[in-house]
């Protein structure tokens, strides 16, 4: 629900106001107009104005340390469950969530606490390495406990997450934080000059086929028959589909604005996209086998995984096509997100062709804070290949990836631009 985005009032910062349709503290009163538009206070302005305004405002006064306390909460850790066995000899660890129990967090100007049945747990901000939000769970990861995840049973989650990381920025000042996940990475951890070490000009990995076939037949049955249907019942246009090459190796960068994102873009290409998704997709039998048939690959975003890394090298040097969102998750307001530094990274060390894709109104269709689907016209812009410097990551520095990431994101700004 839009709440889980508008959980401070934009103008005085009341928090929880939303579920009124005005603020108790200032009187504005609340009136949505659509999934992209928002009136406040008698001002119309969009989602990502007023998101915007909520991120501005600073962190709740702390009374006797304690910053925000809430509701009901269930903790979870993080359970290995087998093996993923997937085409082109693509291998990765299964990982679910066990259950701990349930109890409530609070956010103190010292770290995060959980009190729960089996005790109380403390997480300093000096030992939070990453922090992120999948659904309504936060996900923190604790240089002694590894991954948490906190499921936030009776309010919102996205809240809890924006307040720990602006606590995270205001504990480590004067160090510049430039992402949260999979770990705190800061603006003084880029290199400015070159390492010594040469590194590897072509990323290689342990060649393995564990079918007769290097791809599953099912995305060739199912193409012709799913894209009338696609373009029936999303509105759909795409434009660009020539710019995808006819073989050879490649990588494709959307913009991710909503969950239908790949389902959209993979069934009009004629090639298939091998496309990295978060571990959690993988949990129904279901999914995971279509996952799997589909050509992607799970991802614990948020961690550093290398085995997905492996994968997306296997993917490129077997001359498939890999399909990763830069920005690492579907923006929550509808503006494109930075590009993650581990995604620059790894495009600069490839070395292979890069075509930016531009999606609009996908995220009117289905926005991250909902699940209901509105009928809207999608429209699709696939770009020409960009050949980025190829450097491997040993020599990239700060300005290499930053250069980077400027063209990819003008390119694929420009194409959400020309779609829209």
């Amino acid at each position: 629900m839009i709440g889980d985005l508008l959980y401070r009032c934009p103008l005085c910062g009341a928090f929880d106001w939303i579920e009124h349709d005005h603020c108790a503290s200032c009187s504005a009163d609340v009136r949505i107009l659509s999934r992209t538009q928002v009136a406040i206070g008698g001002q119309v302005q969009s989602l990502s104005h007023w998101y915007a305004r909520i991120l501005a405002h600073d962190l709740p006064a702390a009374g006797d340390g304690v910053i925000m306390r809430s509701a009901q909460v269930r903790l979870s850790r993080e359970a290995q469950e087998g093996m993923y066995w997937g085409f082109a000899g693509i291998t990765a660890f299964h990982f679910t969530r066990a259950a701990v129990g349930t109890g409530r967090l609070s956010l103190t100007e010292k770290g995060l606490r959980f009190h729960g049945q089996s005790g109380t747990l403390d997480i300093p901000l000096d030992h939070i390495l990453g922090a992120t939000i999948e659904s309504n769970t936060v996900i923190i990861i604790s240089r002694e406990h590894g991954p948490l995840f906190f499921d936030f049973l009776e309010e919102s989650g996205k809240k809890w997450e924006d307040l720990i990381r602006k606590s995270l920025q205001r504990h480590h000042v004067p160090k510049e934080i430039l992402e949260f996940y999979p770990r705190v990475r800061f603006a003084s951890s880029l290199r400015e000059t070159p390492a010594s070490a040469p590194g590897h000009t072509v990323l290689r990995v342990p060649e393995r086929r564990w079918y007769a076939k290097d791809r599953s037949p099912l995305p060739a049955v199912l193409k012709p028959i799913a894209r009338p249907l696609v373009k029936a019942l999303f509105s759909v246009d795409i434009t660009g589909l020539e710019n995808i090459p006819a073989q050879g190796p490649a990588v494709v960068l959307p913009n991710h604005t909503s969950f239908l994102d790949s389902v959209i873009l993979g069934f009009f290409t004629h090639r298939n996209i091998w496309f990295m998704a978060k571990n959690s997709e993988y949990h129904h039998p279901f999914m995971k086998w279509f996952l799997r048939h589909a050509g992607s690959f799970p991802v614990r975003r948020y961690t550093i995984d290398m085995l997905a890394v492996r994968n997306a090298i296997r993917v490129v040097r077997g001359g498939h096509i890999l399909g990763i969102f830069p920005e690492g998750e579907r923006t929550w307001d509808g503006t494109m997100l930075p590009l993650r530094i581990g995604t620059v990274r790894l495009l600069l060390a490839l070395g292979v062709p890069v075509i930016p894709v531009g999606i609009s109104g996908a995220y009117e269709l289905m926005p991250r804070w909902t699940s209901s689907i509105k009928r809207v016209p999608v429209r699709v812009a696939i770009g020409r290949a960009l050949e980025l410097p190829h450097i491997p990551a040993p020599r990239q520095t700060r300005s290499d990836i930053e250069d980077a990431s400027g063209i990819l994101r003008r390119e694929i700004g420009r194409l959400v631009g020309g779609a829209a």
